[in-house]
């Protein structure tokens, strides 16, 4: 939608696709000033953080403190991951503007990267601060437990709703 081509490496990745556009969509049609999508959207990020984080990638600090505040209120707790353009390569270097996978190393930075090229208003532009904050919640190892714990049996766990609501809560009270 914003005019950027896509090789598609691989078809199992299609969702980011889809995403990449609504997320274009949103950030240039509505011109909010905080964008965060959720998505489970890559297996890497299973094996990283498994059950008991949420990866987070982030350009804001100011927003990457929220969530966090929020999510240890909730005990639905969030870990920041790199989104560094060193990782750029893997995605950068294909037969279009970008590849939609990396990859197997860095699955999950890699398609933050490559959602974060389809964020308007995310890059500070003529020494301003950027007018999008935004984050990436990759709930692949969190939307469900294998094991029960405490206030959660085992299942799809809905998460990360809580810290969620809590983050609107607290920035609705301000």
């Amino acid at each position: 939608m914003n005019g950027k081509s896509v090789e598609v490496d691989n078809t199992d990745a299609e969702g980011r696709l889809v995403l990449a556009d609504a997320l274009y969509y949103a950030s240039t049609e509505f011109k909010p000033h905080t964008v965060i999508d959720v998505a489970t959207l890559t297996g890497a990020m299973d094996i990283a953080l498994g059950e008991v984080y949420t990866g987070v990638f982030t350009t804001s600090d100011a927003l990457w403190n929220r969530l966090s505040v929020a999510g240890e209120s909730e005990y639905d707790r969030f870990w920041r991951m790199p989104l560094d353009e060193d990782y750029g390569p893997q995605i950068y270097s294909s037969n279009a503007d970008l590849c939609n996978t990396g990859g197997k190393p860095a699955g999950s930075c890699t398609a933050a990267l490559f959602l974060k090229a389809f964020v308007d208003g995310i890059e500070a532009k003529d020494g301003q601060e950027p007018s999008v904050r935004w984050a990436h919640l990759d709930i692949a190892g969190t939307m469900e437990f294998t094991r029960p714990i405490p206030y959660q049996e085992k299942g799809m766990t809905g998460r990360p709703v809580r810290a969620l609501v809590e983050f609107v809560r607290r920035l609705s009270s301000q």
